[in-house]
């Protein structure tokens, strides 16, 4: 049936909303947790390090078996959203536990606790949703501009993810709570906005999920690691992950090393990253409609792998002049965050994609464990990277809580923050330069499909031909 234009916006809108976790959570998280655990509990960068590395984990884990669950449900609610609406709950009330300050013994059981809760609620809960974009938007050009729809809400998310946290606490502080009921205040509201936005996701994508006809498949480590090794074979899957891991090294070094950018180096308050943010994510936003138009015109891959390299170049132009004043530190974000904003508006397009490819090659629509092994796969590397992070602070003698640095800290701090989001971006673009799926053969391989289904002829062997160039 004909879509009507008012159900079309709806339908991008709901779905939009469910990635309000990501800026909101994901992005905070990875802002200020090791603030937070430093400087508010009083934990080492080391003790901090470990606790977002380990519970970090918890996702990689479970989110291979929520994959294979997934794929395998068969309800009338659909297989993605019961999962959606479980964690829509579990996952907002773990977050704001883990923004409780607890200074005792029993500290770092409590953040472990609690982060392990809240990973394995996300993990279960992106990985449905995403796998869930694959069904919502089936078109290739419908998916580039879905995705354009969920970046808005991302921005507008990062907006109280990271640019209004430590404001926010500031005011919360000044009106006379402690520093630590303040950011128990500030998450538990930001964790109801965000319960509350997942479960618009989740009543407007119902009746949205494609049907499935094969019969179940049982749960266990035979079918997952058969399913792992098929999907490995993927060539243009394995392109796609690596392209993710590149491009979330250079965010997890960025803003890991943001804020004690602007306080040590730049002897600037630390209040001051939130207008950062705040213009990275209203910069980003203006972006929105000028990536979808490009990636459009000229392709999704040629769009992105020029943007990658692009941001990579101009990155290493900033770390070579050097970022010592607010107006170089402002147009080194954008340069980043030019980089940053085309990726994630079209990695997840991706995805989608490589669920038709995967269908093609073997058979079975499986979009849940798509989603669910890059994602165990960039939440180890994620987690590795944190980790270094950290460790690579503590190694230059960094303490989060002393007023001034030592030269060695003062110096690592300059690597972290510039040199190694250029080799990220710099990597994400030489990963997506050997993707060789496209607009014109993907079209062919969904009629591929369709004749398959419906029990016709196959394509010509010309035609054929061009499909299975994207695989190489």
């Amino acid at each position: 049936m004909h879509e009507t234009k008012k159900r079309n916006l709806i339908r991008r809108l709901g779905y939009g909303a469910g990635y309000l976790p990501d800026p909101c959570f994901y992005q905070f998280i990875a802002s200020f947790q090791i603030v937070f655990l430093t400087s508010i509990v009083g934990l080492s960068p080391a003790a901090a390090g470990t606790i977002s590395a380990v519970t970090m984990l918890a996702d990689a884990v479970f989110s291979l078996f929520i994959g294979k669950i997934s794929d395998n449900v068969r309800s009338r609610f659909g297989r993605r959203r019961p999962f959606l609406l479980a964690t829509s709950f579990a996952m907002p009330l773990s977050f704001a536990m883990m923004f409780r300050t607890v200074q005792s013994g029993a500290s770092m059981a409590y953040y472990l606790f609690w982060g392990i809760i809240f990973w394995v609620a996300y993990g279960a809960f992106f990985v449905c949703y995403v796998a869930l974009g694959a069904d919502v938007a089936t078109d290739y050009e419908d998916r580039i501009i879905l995705n354009s729809y969920t970046r808005l809400f991302t921005l507008g998310g990062g907006i109280a993810g990271t640019a209004l946290p430590l404001t926010a606490i500031a005011f919360l502080t000044g009106k006379g709570l402690s520093p630590s009921a303040s950011w128990a205040v500030f998450t538990a509201v930001l964790a109801a906005f965000v319960c509350l936005m997942s479960l618009v996701c989740w009543r407007v994508t119902r009746g949205c999920e494609q049907k499935v006809w094969e019969d179940p498949e049982p749960l266990n480590l035979k079918g997952l690691l058969l399913d792992a090794k098929q999907l490995l074979t993927l060539r243009p899957y394995l392109k796609v992950v690596a392209s993710k891991i590149a491009s979330n090294f250079a965010y997890t070094f960025y803003t890991g090393a943001l804020v004690f950018y602007i306080v040590f180096v730049l002897g600037i308050d630390s209040t001051f990253s939130s207008l950062i943010y705040l213009l990275a994510n209203v910069f980003s936003l203006v972006l929105v409609p000028f990536i979808a138009g490009l990636s459009l015109k000229f392709g999704k891959k040629a769009y992105m792998v020029a943007s990658q390299l692009a941001c990579a170049a101009a990155s290493v132009v900033c770390a070579v002049i050097g970022v010592r004043s607010k107006a170089l530190l402002i147009a080194y974000m954008l340069v980043y965050c030019f980089g940053q904003a085309s990726f994630w508006q079209l990695c997840n397009t991706n995805l989608y994609d490589i669920a038709d490819l995967d269908e093609y090659r073997f058979g079975v629509r499986r979009e849940g464990n798509i989603t669910a092994l890059q994602s165990f796969i960039n939440t180890i590397f994620t987690s590795i990277f944190l980790k270094v992070l950290t460790g690579l602070l503590s190694v230059s003698g960094f303490v989060a809580t002393a007023s001034s640095q030592t030269a060695s800290a003062l110096n690592m701090l300059r690597v972290l923050f510039l040199w190694l989001p250029a080799a990220g971006a710099l990597l994400a673009g030489a990963f997506l330069l050997t993707y060789r799926v496209n607009k014109a053969d993907f079209t062919l391989l969904k009629e591929a499909l369709y004749r398959r289904h419906q029990g016709m002829e196959p394509l010509p062997p010309e035609e054929i031909a061009r499909i299975e160039n994207m695989f190489r």
